[in-house]
């Protein structure tokens, strides 16, 4: 091989793994940052009245209108299924300790 070709080669992966280093850069950035503004229409307001006590251990989202939501008390631990297109609690099941 000539040696002019080689430094062809050199130069042309020099500028290959520059490129790539711009789109990585690139796509960390607009992973990273999120450039999406809500609207206040697209913003709604869910809440499930928990106590002080009450905590969200767990969410599953069943499809697109549904969660499964676990709470955790001191002494109970229960379920609830919430519709996000109704907004309320579709049922409750528990289990109390003690």
């Amino acid at each position: 091989m000539s040696n002019s070709f080689l430094k062809f080669i050199v130069i042309f992966l020099a500028v290959l793994i520059f490129l790539c280093f711009v789109f990585l850069i690139y796509g960390l950035y607009s992973k990273i940052s999120n450039t999406q503004d809500l609207s206040n229409n697209e913003i709604t307001n869910y809440s499930l009245n928990l106590k002080n006590s009450e905590n969200i251990k767990d969410i599953k989202v069943i499809d697109e209108n549904n969660v499964l939501i676990v709470i955790y008390d001191d002494d109970q631990s229960y379920l609830i299924m919430y519709n996000l297109k109704e907004n309320k609690v579709l049922s409750k099941i528990g289990r109390w300790y003690g």
